[in-house]
């Protein structure tokens, strides 16, 4: 499953480097879920990628819990929290295994 959305039609090397990209922050983003001890945000995400040094936007970290969502990985709740620019933003927690 490749969580790349080829919005700007990249073709060939360019295009798998990107998809290759993508599965790379779907796998750290489900992990981040994975030693989760509650509910997170998409904006909660962001900020443990950036204190861990990656520097991602935080559309790409919704890209990535989009696509986990899609793939039956992660399951959006009802909860909502504050995300950084001041809006309310759904939580996601891991599926039942």
């Amino acid at each position: 499953m490749s969580g790349y959305w080829n919005t700007t039609r990249l073709t060939g090397d360019d295009l798998r480097a990107a998809i290759q990209q993508a599965d790379k922050q779907d796998d750290a983003i489900l992990a981040i879920y994975q030693h989760a001890r509650g509910p997170l945000s998409p904006s909660d995400v962001w900020a443990q990628c950036e204190r861990a040094g990656k520097r991602w936007p935080l559309t790409s970290v919704r890209r990535s819990i989009t696509g986990l969502t899609q793939a039956g990985a992660l399951v959006r709740l009802d909860e909502q929290k504050q995300g950084v620019y001041g809006r309310p933003e759904h939580c996601w927690t891991r599926a039942a295994a």
